[in-house]
């Protein structure tokens, strides 16, 4: 079994153990979107300056995900709705084998 395809499989199994009930992708924003079947929300994710390790922010919203559970390449035109609350994309930051982090800005 080739390293992509074992990494996409345990990425599955974090993402399927801590993923968030009702995440909705909105591409280009068009409501309501497609539900996405695994996603890990984090409402206060903090983020560490790799020079310092000082935390750079305690209150930026991300979305853990597999890439291969998305409908669309990710850009700054898509939302997420997660607790009923609308996001827009940030930022994303690929794992470089089989996920991202999507860091999220409320709308």
């Amino acid at each position: 079994m080739a390293w992509s395809s074992m990494a996409n499989r345990m990425l599955g199994v974090a993402v399927r153990t801590f993923s968030e009930p009702s995440v909705h992708w909105l591409t280009d924003g068009v409501e309501p979107g497609v539900g996405l079947p695994q996603a890990v929300f984090d409402s206060a994710h903090v983020e560490i300056d790799p020079e310092t390790q000082a935390p750079v922010s305690s209150t930026t919203p991300v979305l853990g995900v597999r890439l291969s559970d998305l409908p669309n390449e990710p850009t700054p035109r898509d939302r997420v709705r997660v607790r009923g609350q609308l996001y827009r994309i940030n930022d994303v930051q690929p794992d470089g084998v089989a996920g991202a982090l999507i860091v999220l800005k409320k709308v």
